[in-house]
């Protein structure tokens, strides 16, 4: 339960944290970006964490994960400098987006948190396998990791998934094979929210495509069609001979 509550509480100060790049970066969305902010700064955070750590210029350890996310403080804080006011604004005219999506995350989290808390075990299908290279990205001091399966070679697989589930784990301080069913739970409710996000968007599009006909439409053509008189009755041109 307690390490339930711990992502949960790591994924939604990450999300609050990447949510004011997400609204540079996606001004044409109705949400700003919002509903996708924590699977943005999770894919972004370990991307930066992996980059630091296959290049030397970081250690796979507590310190080169947190080197990685200040990389993210930094791009919201350059972001924040000439949005400020507008992004608290967003937020105040926009808070029955903001709670549906905090909600929903939570209840999408707690539910299938519940669901693997009935049958934890990682006996089946290829989840041994990855809890393998859980647990041999946890051990690597440097990147690319070591491969559980064949010492002294490094992980011949896509593992990317596997760097952030190791990195939630090691922040949190909890075991991979509790990190492995987290992780599982954690995907299943940033795809909820990123359904809702998208939904969001694309009625919101809907919504405002009469109004935007309006802004950008000549006004020339509008003029015309309003004043020009019917086909009927327009007379019908003379024959001269």
């Amino acid at each position: 339960m307690t390490s339930f509550f711990v992502w949960y509480f790591l994924i939604t100060v990450l999300g609050w944290l990447t949510f004011p790049l997400a609204y540079a970066l996606f001004p044409a969305l109705a949400d700003r970006g919002y509903t996708q902010s924590r699977a943005a700064g999770l894919l972004i955070w370990g991307y930066i964490f992996w980059l630091l750590a296959s290049l030397g210029i970081a250690q796979n350890d507590l310190g080169g994960i947190l080197l990685a996310i200040t990389f993210i403080i930094g791009l919201s804080i350059w972001s924040l400098v000439n949005r400020k006011f507008e992004t608290v604004n967003f937020l105040k005219s926009n808070l029955s987006l903001v709670l549906t999506t905090e909600v929903l995350f939570f209840v999408a989290f707690a539910f299938l948190a519940f669901v693997r808390s009935a049958n934890p075990e990682l006996t089946s299908t290829e989840k041994p396998m990855e809890l393998a290279f859980i647990n041999g990205i946890l051990r690597s001091p440097t990147f690319p990791p070591h491969d559980p399966w064949l010492s002294g070679y490094a992980i011949s697989y896509y593992y990317f998934g596997y760097v952030m589930t190791a990195m939630l784990a090691r922040v949190s301080g909890i075991p991979g094979s509790m990190a492995h069913n987290l992780m599982t739970s954690l995907i299943f409710a940033l795809g909820a929210v990123g359904s809702y996000g998208i939904l969001y968007n694309l009625l919101s599009r809907e919504d405002r495509r009469p109004q935007t006909c309006r802004r950008f439409c000549p006004p020339s053509t509008v003029n015309c069609q309003l004043s020009s008189p019917p086909r009927s009755a327009l007379p019908a041109p003379r024959l001269q001979l």
